[in-house]
């Protein structure tokens, strides 16, 4: 009778073996069920998707407001299959929030096939996707209805195709992503990087870059084409709309603050991990062998310091892409270390075992103290606050109303009316008209006044009706509280109707 087991799995007790082999199965059904428990959480951000996407299905084009084209989203992939769904009659809202907790679980079982591709130990790799699948920020994201889980899954695919040598379709693929998240072309250029250095033979360099530009060119040309004529660029409005106004050390250290607390607030034992297996790695192997290896961890660096020099306030969702990247090579660093030492499978399944709880521990924690409370508390925002705001403006006002307010998504989506944001998404006009000021200050000041002359004016702020006036009469004022995962103090939004 013939032996089965694979060869990394010889002599490994009967209990990892039954774990690596179906221990993937229980491991999403509680990802599933934890995420169900906040499934209603929709960040506002996901109703500007769903805006843009019911628009196209009926007809309107690319738009937010109906007959403006604008480019107010970061990833038009992401609009035109919620729009598929919707022009097919399924609820935009339905399609969203399932796709998004789909690309999520396939992005645990690529985590999986990828890490055994690069540690080959089928136990590494299930520990690897167990950290992914237990990871707070992905646990937050996932069903939220954002382009967020996309992007991971469609990252991690590139780089199962970079590591089969498959650097063609790696490019296809990269295309779709940049489609999804702008960020894309990073890894594009990282990949043509990568098979430069692979292959020393400057003909075959050349015929492989030619035919990854072409694939890549072929799946970005039509939006570039659309968007470039339309809206005078291929750039969303969100890149400008998300970055911070001044570049100084400041910015550059209040950035770079928040990369690294994102990041070690759910992974300091995989980065942990990580440094050592590289210490470990260099003592033991030449540079051109190690670089073949860690290839993956350069997007990281790219990704962390194109946010740097972009100036990007960081968000989870924004890192998510690279946190496979960080659990794959923190469980190669558990390897790295047990070849350096030579330690016994023992002490490596107590190492092993050690990471894992830690990062099981400090997710739960985060998990628990910081993610579950800002969710429940911005939904109760969302339903209580600006859902009310939102019916009484399309229940009492003109079809032809202009609307001016810090937040677009649901207020749009709900009211159907014609909104301007101050954050310059749909209205880049006015990220200029306050350039310089904070959003407080530029309200005070009535700088979107050199914009727009709005109907109706939302305002947020930590001061109910702060900028009532005679030409400015208050409507209602409701109460958000937790809209920020970093501000737990409540904040307000007021209505008010300009008297003209």
């Amino acid at each position: 009778m013939t032996d089965n087991t694979p060869e990394d799995l010889k002599g490994r007790s009967l209990f990892w073996k039954m774990t690596v082999r179906f221990g993937l199965i229980p491991i999403i059904i509680l990802f599933y069920g934890t995420v169900a428990l906040h499934f209603d959480y929709t960040p506002d951000d996901t109703y500007i998707y769903l805006k843009y996407a019911k628009s196209l299905a009926e007809g309107s084009g690319f738009s937010f407001n109906e007959g403006e084209p604008s480019s107010g989203i970061t990833g038009p992939l992401w609009v035109f299959m919620i729009a598929a769904g919707t022009a097919g009659g399924l609820d935009p809202y339905v399609v969203a929030k399932t796709l998004d907790l789909l690309f999520a679980s396939l992005s645990i079982f690529l985590v999986y096939a990828l890490a055994h591709g690069i540690v080959r130990d089928r136990i590494l790799a299930f520990v690897a996707a167990c950290m992914m699948a237990f990871d707070s920020w992905m646990l937050r994201w996932a069903g939220s209805g954002m382009e967020t889980s996309l992007g991971v899954l469609l990252t991690l695919l590139v780089f199962w195709y970079v590591y089969r040598a498959e650097y063609v379709l790696a490019s296809l693929v990269s295309g779709f992503l940049t489609l999804v998240r702008p960020e894309g072309a990073l890894l594009f250029a990282l990949v043509q990087v990568d098979y430069g250095f692979l292959k020393r033979d400057p003909a075959a360099i050349r015929r492989m870059a030619l035919r990854s530009i072409l694939v890549y060119s072929l799946v970005l040309a039509p939006w570039v084409v659309y968007a470039a004529s339309t809206f005078g660029t291929p750039l969303p409005n969100t890149l400008e709309a998300k970055s911070i106004s001044s570049f100084s050390v400041g910015s550059v250290l209040f950035v770079g603050g928040s990369e690294a607390k994102i990041l070690l607030s759910t992974q300091s034992a995989a980065l942990m991990a990580l440094i050592l297996g590289l210490v470990a790695a260099f003592r033991r192997m030449n540079w051109k062998i190690l670089r073949l290896e860690i290839f993956p961890l350069f997007w990281v660096l790219a990704l962390l310091l194109f946010y740097l020099s972009a100036n990007i306030q960081v968000v989870s969702r924004y890192l998510l892409p690279a946190t496979p990247i960080v659990c794959i090579f923190g469980i190669w660093g558990v390897k790295k270390i047990q070849e350096f030492w030579k330690l016994s499978w023992r002490w490596t399944s107590g190492l092993i075992a050690a990471m894992f709880l830690f990062t099981a521990i400090q997710n739960a924690a985060v998990y628990g103290s910081t993610v579950v409370p800002h969710m429940r508390g911005f939904t109760e925002g969302m339903n209580g606050c600006l859902k009310p705001i939102a019916y009484w403006l399309r229940e009492n006002s003109s079809p032809e109303a202009r609307v001016l307010t810090p937040d677009i998504g649901l207020l749009g989506y709900v009211s159907g009316r014609r909104l301007f944001d101050t954050a310059g998404l749909v209205t880049p006009e006015m990220k200029k008209a306050f350039s310089g000021v904070s959003y407080d200050e530029g309200m005070k000041a009535r700088k979107y006044e050199s914009v727009l002359r709005p109907d109706f004016i939302v305002d947020r702020s930590e001061q109910p009706e702060r900028l009532a006036a005679p030409d400015l009469i208050p409507v209602m004022t409701k109460e958000f509280p937790n809209i920020a995962i970093n501000k737990s103090e409540p904040v307000y939004y007021t209505l008010y109707k300009v008297v003209r």
